[in-house]
């Protein structure tokens, strides 16, 4: 049985909502490695559908992000889960039959929706169940479990794309794993398996503010909140694209082999996992200025990888790049779920949130280019210009509005204490 804050759950059932987190960062994993021998594997393929591969997918997700969690209001969230596991499932063994580029395209567009009605209610979940440092340490462990999972993917599709470019696309099967977990989901399951002497499902969900803070927000303020922690989190994901989008480039120029990248890539991603499964310590150790550190961890890894052009600094850049996004990602996850006290729009909040992010990949690399057209200089050095000036920004604003809720994180040592005294 595993402590939620409020009451005991089932150990499978916590294990069934952390095993949607293992799909939710995969798409576009499998078809990179691709990327580069479309033309040979598809002689007729254009430009226009190699972009469309690349832009289309993440264009479909925002919508349906936004659309799981309006829907998650009203409607049941493991239904929506299920059919967006389904649909994803479905989508990676299509990829195996795939004989044309069209058919790659729209596969991989019905793979973003899929993955765009899972995506909020993986998290959302784990707000609905967990409470106060409860819910951080899971929302911290949902993100290594995330990230991590795009580690392992990624060793597997580099090991298999030189026998056969179809085998790559295996790694959409693991929606299995959480549809096979899928019953031990149910309210009925949870309810007949909680410990005895523990408050009822529905009499919990039906409690009203579950915050891991001391901070309650009516309708307005928290629709203006969870804006300001989805432009953060937009920002987040902005400056970090250059590891994803320009980093190859910098090091094919520096002459460093694809052997190395490939390592690089992997150490940002460890390092972004790591803080996930020990956030609570990192919290303990920063308290209100965890956020800031975090913030602190990124800009030091765009100076390092933008001043140091050797295959030492690139690795230790990402290192410091992923650590720092690592740190905040699952904070601004809690705050969002945070920002409402109604239980139903908790999954709305977070699919917000993370709405931001995909808006940032998807319309990132476009907003570099518009700045380098109007600068008139088309360097590979200025999308890392551009990242450390936003970086400057935002910690001149950390520090400025430091109390603030976006950036602060000293309430939940606070909430700690309250919940062992609640406890005893």
């Amino acid at each position: 049985m595993i402590e939620t804050g409020k009451y005991k759950m089932p150990l499978i059932s916590v294990i069934a909502i952390l095993a949607m987190s293992i799909v939710v960062n995969l798409p576009g994993l499998a078809i990179s490695p691709v990327m580069g021998r479309l033309d040979q594997i598809f002689p007729n393929t254009n430009d226009l559908e190699i972009q469309l591969l690349s832009i289309l997918p993440n264009l479909f997700i925002i919508p349906f992000v936004l659309l799981s969690g309006k829907l998650s209001e009203r409607k049941n969230k493991l239904t929506l889960s299920l059919i967006g596991l389904i649909i994803y499932l479905l989508s990676g063994i299509a990829y195996l039959f795939a004989k044309k580029m069209i058919a790659i395209i729209i596969i991989s567009c019905l793979l973003g929706i899929g993955c765009g009605l899972v995506i909020p209610i993986a998290g959302g979940l784990l707000a609905d169940y967990f409470y106060g440092e409860y819910r951080v340490k899971l929302l911290g462990l949902k993100s290594g479990i995330a990230v991590g999972s795009i580690v392992l993917a990624n060793i597997f599709v580099g090991g298999t794309v030189e026998i056969d470019w179809h085998l790559p696309f295996i790694v959409y099967m693991l929606p299995v794993i959480p549809i096979v977990l899928y019953p031990f989901l149910s309210k009925k399951y949870i309810n007949a398996h909680l410990s005895a002497g523990s408050t009822d499902v529905s009499q919990v969900n039906d409690t009203g503010n579950n915050s891991s803070t001391d901070i309650t927000f009516d309708q307005k303020s928290g629709k203006k909140m969870i804006f300001k922690l989805t432009v953060f989190y937009a920002m987040m994901t902005f400056v970090v694209l250059v590891i994803t989008y320009y980093m190859p480039f910098r090091m094919q120029e520096s002459h460093i082999s694809d052997l190395i990248l490939g390592e690089v890539t992997g150490v940002y991603f460890l390092a972004m996992a790591i803080p996930g499964f020990i956030l609570s310590a990192i919290i303990n150790l920063f308290n209100r200025q965890t956020v800031l550190v975090g913030n602190i961890l990124l800009i030091i890894g765009l100076i390092i990888s933008t001043f140091f052009s050797s295959a030492t600094s690139f690795f230790i850049g990402s290192a410091f790049l992923g650590f720092g996004y690592g740190i905040i990602q699952p904070i601004l996850y809690d705050k969002a779920t945070n920002t409402t006290n109604d239980e139903k729009q908790s999954t709305q909040r977070f699919s917000i949130l993370l709405s931001g992010n995909y808006i940032a990949i998807a319309l990132g690399p476009f907003i570099f280019k518009l700045i380098e057209d109007i600068i008139h200089d088309h360097s590979l050095m200025i999308p890392y210009y551009i990242s450390i000036l936003v970086m400057i920004a935002i910690i001149t604003l950390n520090i400025i509005y430091k109390k603030s809720y976006v950036f602060c994180t000293n309430k939940y040592d606070n909430q700690k204490k309250k919940t062992k005294n609640r406890n005893n």
